[in-house]
């Protein structure tokens, strides 16, 4: 029939390599719902430039409640920037510099998520976005504030 203490020690064995994962998977699931609490409640709020920056801007919409506080402030920006994949979806963590004609950087960040509002006094500026990293630039004419001058990049990747 076999040794009974064998017998023992297999199933001793086969029940700790089952309950260790099965209490992992228990405590991931447990904690999954602070988790979706704490994204949700972050993608609620945008990001914006220090109150005493040259050129301000204000970036984030990610979630309808930032896109719709977003648009709210919209009328004092001249430039909005949109970042995007080749499907529509929205990006985020993007990357970014403006620099004015003589080549000299005007304002540079990090877009935290697809909307980005800069207020620049009027001119020709140049955009650049890194998007999967690689850079994109495009010329804009900035204008007036209340008619905000849009660009659009799209992701090259899939």
């Amino acid at each position: 029939m076999g040794n009974p203490l064998f017998a023992v020690q297999q199933h001793q064995a086969i029940r700790r390599s089952i309950s260790r994962p099965l209490v992992a998977l228990v405590a991931a699931l447990l904690c999954t719902p602070l988790l979706a609490v704490e994204i949700d409640d972050n993608a609620k709020h945008n990001a914006s430039s220090a109150p005493q920056a040259t050129i301000p801007w204000l970036s984030g919409g990610i979630g309808d409640d930032a896109r719709d506080e977003m648009r709210k402030a919209a009328a004092s920006y001249n430039v909005l920037i949109v970042f995007s994949d080749r499907q529509g979806s929205y990006l985020a963590d993007i990357p970014f510099t403006v620099t004015g004609r003589n080549g000299q950087e005007v304002v540079a960040g990090v877009s935290e998520g697809p909307l980005l509002y800069i207020k620049l006094p009027a001119g020709t500026y140049k955009v650049s976005v890194k998007i999967d990293g690689a850079w994109q630039n495009r010329q804009i004419q900035a204008g007036p504030a209340g008619r905000p001058v849009r660009v659009n990049f799209v992701g090259k990747g899939e």
